[in-house]
């Protein structure tokens, strides 16, 4: 085929079609990346009429005519890093303020600064396991290193439910193994010697400890009771809610439960009404000796629980151990474990077992293990010395 109509402003050269045009006071030949035939050069006319028009009236886009033109400056790819993606994760993360806070820390804190620079697609296994190894290393308990995988491994998985990345670099970096302590409760006596002591204190933080020690509550819970959740005539604490990070959430296994009260726990809340039950239904229960209501048990834990524990010659344990005391000075009176695990807002007794029981094996004072030594002992006896 020719050269096609002297003015068209198309060119056939070798098996392509070229526009030809000047724009800007330069001239330029480019190829339609189109079949050679009759039917695509009326068409490449017609594009050249269609460019020259534009160029007169000052609306041609070079690039967006041509996109693949060595002629058009394009801007460099931007290639994708850990720090541009994280950047947009955290915006799409919803749940509890203390866990979004602690998934942003470890990101921040830790992984940003380890592999924010590296492109999302070049992350491999090797550099997060260097990267836990080294937090190792520096002395971090399993538990850490494990708690700074959870958001990573979440953030990688929505890079690939976007389509960023094809396979997960976490999938086998692995969980440190860690030993977990044991539940270190206060027994009766220590408990009585505490609440004996923080009577000297200001009666709201009795009532408050007492009320701890005698309903298993977690203080997050404690913190955020109100009289409204108290039902006089059944006896009852219906706990709703928690305070975490001066925010209410729910609790942390988000049921609902009613917590029995003992008589000590009522003796603390009738204490506690001069205080704040006449400010309505909606009043957090307990409140600091200023009367205003606890943003956290911060206050209530250094201010006022771990002094009593030096003054008693108590060994120091966290306040929250107010918690596991109720659990093993009931286990060990024989309470029912399943009753306990309702009160405590367990599923089940399969958490009270696996954490308290030593305690429910003592509740018997000893009674299973004289068994079990009549069952194993003098027939046993008699048996090695009729073989002597």
């Amino acid at each position: 085929m020719g050269r096609g109509k002297s003015g068209s402003g198309i060119e056939v050269h070798g098996d392509q079609i070229r526009i030809r045009f000047t724009f800007n006071g330069k001239r330029y030949a480019e190829p339609l990346h189109l079949p050679l035939t009759a039917s695509n050069i009326k068409a490449a006319e017609r594009i050249a009429r269609e460019i020259r028009q534009k160029i007169s009236l000052g609306m041609f886009d070079y690039a967006a005519t041509f996109p693949r033109s060595k002629n058009v400056e394009r801007a460099p790819e931007v290639t994708e890093t850990v720090q541009m993606y994280a950047e947009l994760w955290v915006k799409t993360l919803v749940g509890e303020k203390s866990t979004l806070d602690g998934y942003k820390s470890s990101m921040n804190s830790f992984w940003l600064p380890e592999l924010g620079a590296i492109a999302l697609v070049a992350v491999t296994h090797t550099d997060i396991a260097t990267a836990i190894a080294a937090k190792a290393e520096d002395g971090s308990t399993g538990k850490t290193t494990n708690n700074l995988l959870i958001p990573l491994r979440n953030m990688f998985a929505a890079a690939m439910a976007d389509g960023k990345i094809t396979a997960s670099p976490v999938v086998n970096v692995h969980n440190r193994k860690h030993q977990k302590m044991p539940p270190d409760p206060f027994t009766r006596d220590e408990m009585d010697a505490i609440v004996r002591h923080l009577a000297r204190a200001p009666e709201v933080i009795v009532n408050y400890f007492l009320f701890a020690f005698t309903t298993g509550m977690r203080s997050s819970e404690l913190i955020a009771l109100r009289w409204g959740d108290i039902d006089w005539n059944r006896r009852t604490a219906q706990v709703s809610r928690a305070q975490v990070r001066h925010r209410e959430k729910g609790t942390k296994t988000h049921q609902v439960r009613d917590v029995d009260l003992s008589d000590l726990a009522m003796a603390a809340l009738v204490a506690q009404k001069t205080h704040t039950f006449m400010r309505g239904p909606d009043v957090p229960i307990f409140c600091d000796p200023a009367g205003e209501r606890w943003l956290s048990e911060r206050r209530l834990r250094e201010d006022f629980f771990h002094p009593a524990l030096k003054a008693c010659g108590i060994r120091r344990r966290p306040a929250y151990n107010t918690r596991h005391t109720y659990a093993t000075v009931a286990l060990m009176a024989g309470v029912n474990p399943a009753y306990i695990a309702r009160q405590l807002g367990h599923a089940n007794t399969a958490m009270l077992f696996k954490h308290y029981a030593k305690w429910i094996e003592g509740a018997d004072s000893g009674l299973e293990a004289r068994k079990l030594n009549l069952v194993f002992g003098p027939k046993l006896a008699h048996t090695k010395a009729d073989t002597n």
